[in-house]
C-alpha cells in the first residue's frame, strides 16, 4: 500500500464525481450512511475553509482504469474518508441545495469580516465563493492496497468516536428514518428560526427538541407514558420508534414540520429548547383547527410577551420532568384557546388528564400544580420569565431517569469538524 499527496481543489472533484465517466465514486460497501451530518456541522465546514481553520485530510483509494489514446494512465478514485464532507455538504452546496445554518458566526477574511449565515452559496461575496470552490483539502492518495486493507485503515480512521446523545440517537432510529429526519430538521423551521446556540446546534439539540415534539405527539395521541423526555430518555423513544414510525406518523409530523416552517421565517426568541417540544404540539392542535401559519406564529409571539406563572414555574428546575412538561402544555393550549375564541372543553387537549383546563388555573398567581423541582434541564431559564437566554449550558439530568446512562450521556461530545464524525 502506497500513499501519495493529490493537489486538486473541490471544484475538481466535484466535476470528477458529477462526470459521465464518474472519476470520483463513493460506493465503499463498508462506509458509513451519507446524511450523518446536521445543518450546523455542514455550515461549520464552510466557516472553517473560509477562516482557514484545520480541517483533517480527505482520503481517497487510487486505482488505475485504463490508458488514453496517447498511452497515459487514467485514474479512478474511491473516497475512503470525507464522505460527509464532500458527496453530502460541499458538493451540494456548490449547486444551492442547502442554506447555511442561522447560529454560524460571522467569519474574518483579509480583515473584513462577512456574515455568512442563512445564506446560499450563490448568495456569498464573490470572493467568498473563489475560496470554497477553490478550497484545497489536504487529500492522501492511497494505491497498490487490498480491500481488506482499506477498510482496516477506514476503521482505524474511525475508532474511537466520541458521539453526544443525539448522535448515538441517529444510530438507534436507522438509516430510513433517520434520513427522514434529516429531511424535517433540514427545513426553515429547525436551521433558521429555532433560537439555539452554537454550542446546542453542534450536539445536535435541535435532533433532541424535535424528537421531544415527537414523543408528545406520540403521549397526545397514542397515550405513551414518559417520566421525563431527557436525552437519554429519547434516545430509548428513538430506539422503540425504529421500525414503528409507520407511513401515517411520518406524514402527520411531516405536515407539521411544514407548517411550522411556513410560520416562522426568521430567528425567533422564544423558540428556545424549553419551548420549541411545546411548540410543536401546539402547532398540531392549531393545524388541525385551520389556523393560519402566520396567525400561529402571532399567537406565539402574544404569549411570549404575556405573563403566565403556572408556564413560569413549569419552566424552571426540573423542567424535563413530564409534569412540567405537561404543565407548560396545559397553560400554552388554555392560552391559544382564549386567544381563539375556542370552547377549551370542545376543543382536543395535548393530553388527557383530570387538571383544570381553565383560564383562571393558568392566571393565578399561585398554580394549583406542584412543580418538581429535584433537577435541571440543560437549557433552564431565569426564573420570572421564559424568555430569558440560557447562561450556561449544563447537562440534561434527571434523578428518575436512567441512572449511569444520564450521567455518561454526553461524555466525550463532538465539537468540530473532524475525520471521526464521518
Amino acid at each position: 500500500m502506497n500513499r501519495s499527496s493529490l493537489p486538486v481543489s473541490v471544484n475538481t472533484m466535484k466535476k470528477w464525481f458529477e462526470s459521465d465517466d464518474k472519476v470520483l465514486q463513493c460506493t465503499l460497501p463498508f462506509q458509513r450512511h451519507s446524511g450523518m451530518w446536521s445543518p450546523i456541522l455542514k455550515s461549520n465546514l464552510v466557516w472553517s475553509m473560509l477562516a482557514d481553520s484545520y480541517i483533517p485530510p480527505i482520503v481517497l483509494l487510487k486505482d488505475k482504469r485504463g490508458e488514453d489514446s496517447k498511452g497515459k494512465d487514467i485514474f479512478g478514485y474511491q473516497v475512503l474518508e470525507g464522505q460527509q464532507r464532500l458527496i453530502t455538504t460541499l458538493f451540494p452546496f456548490l449547486n444551492d441545495e442547502w442554506t447555511l445554518h442561522g447560529s454560524v458566526e460571522p467569519v474574518e477574511v483579509d480583515g473584513f469580516t462577512y456574515d455568512i449565515a442563512g445564506k446560499k452559496y450563490s448568495e456569498l461575496e464573490e470572493e467568498l465563493q473563489d475560496i470554497i470552490k477553490n478550497y484545497r483539502f489536504t487529500v492522501q492518495a492511497i494505491e497498490n492496497y487490498t480491500m481488506e486493507e482499506a477498510e482496516k485503515l477506514y476503521f482505524n480512521i474511525n475508532s474511537g468516536v466520541a458521539l453526544s446523545a443525539m448522535q448515538k440517537g441517529k444510530a438507534k432510529l436507522g438509516n430510513e428514518l433517520m434520513e427522514f429526519v434529516n429531511t424535517l430538521l433540514s427545513g426553515n423551521f429547525f436551521t433558521q428560526a429555532i433560537n439555539i446556540t452554537e454550542k446546542q446546534a453542534l450536539k445536535e439539540d435541535d435532533l433532541l427538541m424535535l424528537m421531544q415534539g415527537m414523543a408528545l405527539l406520540d403521549q397526545r395521541h397514542e397515550q405513551r407514558e414518559f417520566k421525563n423526555i431527557s436525552a437519554a430518555s429519547m434516545l430509548s423513544y428513538a430506539e422503540s420508534i425504529r421500525n414503528s414510525y409507520n407511513e401515517e406518523k411520518q406524514q402527520m409530523i411531516m405536515e407539521i414540520v411544514d407548517y411550522l416552517d411556513s410560520a416562522f421565517e426568521n430567528k425567533n426568541k422564544f423558540l428556545r429548547k424549553n419551548n420549541v417540544p411545546i411548540v410543536i404540539v401546539m402547532s398540531k392542535i392549531a393545524f388541525e383547527n385551520n389556523v393560519k401559519p402566520e396567525l400561529f406564529k402571532a399567537f406565539i409571539n402574544d404569549f411570549a410577551n404575556a405573563l403566565y406563572p403556572a408556564y413560569e414555574e413549569a419552566s424552571g428546575s426540573g423542567n424535563i420532568k413530564i409534569v412540567n412538561v405537561n404543565q407548560r402544555l396545559r397553560v400554552m393550549f388554555i392560552a391559544m384557546c382564549n386567544y381563539f375564541c375556542w370552547d377549551v372543553a370542545n376543543t382536543s387537549k395535548p393530553f388527557e388528564s383530570e387538571d383544570a383546563w381553565t383560564w383562571e388555573s393558568i392566571t393565578s398567581e399561585n398554580s394549583e400544580d406542584d412543580a418538581d423541582t429535584s433537577s435541571s434541564d440543560e437549557d433552564t431559564p431565569i426564573m420570572g420569565s421564559f424568555m430569558n437566554e440560557p447562561t450556561e449550558d449544563a447537562e440534561d439530568t434527571d434523578v428518575e431517569g436512567s441512572g449511569k446512562e444520564d450521567v455518561e450521556i454526553e461524555a466525550g461530545e463532538n465539537t468540530g469538524i473532524s475525520a471521526e464524525s464521518e
